[in-house]
């Protein structure tokens, strides 16, 4: 006799085993190994600070063999690596682009060993844009009630239907975070076509400060250094300058400045407004690329 208990108990344990085929382990760090999921056409992705050892990375697959994985391509500020290995896999099923509800049980897979592990829990939190650091934004990450045990960053979320909702990992300071599968997908697009990702930079440190004189904005971003050579430096920002907005669009928050900065702005020449010395100014700056 079943119970709607154990038909649920078996729905989770379904869930997992599916996407157990699309998750591997990657060793290429001293210590514990981490996991990976498999994107298709011989692609993984795994969390990019599990890469330590670029030139060592091995993969081991879901039915036990291990092959070498050779990095394609990382971006350290998304926390998001693609490896390339020799191998078939069975890549994974994402979930429906914004299918994700505070609320729903999900549950964290892992392979940081042998076997696939699972951790349950709920959504806590879903946003579409959190600064994470070193000035990147990231486009929809989760945040799930759910425990992430040792080696299982680079490893999916998954749903009650075992489709991949994002990859998990534990590096940011804000606490255990998902990458929702959109972004990964994107993120790897560009890695497989380029080796990393390119991001506009202006320069600047900045802070929220109240303003007057701006019209209706009553906040701006206080420049509270320029740093040399950059394009900053180049238009002749000074510290004391309160940047209102770029190409009229308001800055009155480092995301919103970080927003401006995607990769189709590398090359471009953006009007800053600006108060300087309380009065209304406007100067030209052509974006560079991000140092890596």
């Amino acid at each position: 006799m079943t119970t709607a208990l154990h038909d649920y108990s078996e729905g989770l344990a379904d869930a997992v085993e599916r996407v157990a085929a699309s998750t591997v382990t990657v060793s290429a760090r001293r210590r514990y190994p981490a996991t990976g999921i498999a994107w298709g056409d011989g692609l993984i992705v795994t969390s990019d600070h599990v890469i330590e050892d670029e030139e060592h990375i091995g993969i081991g697959l879901p039915n036990g063999e291990e092959v070498r994985g050779e990095l394609v391509g990382r971006d350290p500020g998304a926390d998001i690596a693609l490896v390339r290995v020799s191998a078939t896999l069975t890549a994974a099923e994402a979930a429906p682009e914004g299918s994700a509800r505070v609320g729903n049980l999900v549950l964290a897979v892992g392979r940081p060993g042998a076997n696939p592990q699972a951790s349950l829990g709920v959504i806590a939190a879903v946003r579409d844009r959190t600064l994470i650091r070193a000035g990147t934004q990231l486009q929809g990450t989760i945040r799930p009630d759910v425990t992430f045990y040792p080696g299982f960053s680079g490893g999916p979320l998954i749903d009650a239907d075992g489709r991949v909702l994002g990859m998990n990992t534990s590096r940011f300071r804000v606490g255990n975070v998902t990458i929702a599968s959109a972004t990964i997908a994107t993120v790897a697009a560009q890695l497989q076509a380029h080796g990393r990702i390119r991001r506009a930079y202006i320069g600047i440190g900045s802070q929220a400060v109240r303003v007057t004189g701006a019209g209706d904005q009553e906040v701006g971003l206080l420049i509270v250094s320029v740093e040399t050579d950059s394009p900053a430096a180049h238009a002749g920002l000074v510290v004391g300058d309160v940047l209102l907005a770029i190409e009229g669009t308001p800055t009155t928050r480092a995301e919103e400045l970080q927003a401006a900065l995607g990769s189709e702005q590398v090359g471009a020449t953006v009007k800053l407004q600006l108060l300087r010395g309380g009065a209304p100014h406007e100067v030209s700056a052509t974006l560079s690329e991000r140092p890596q």
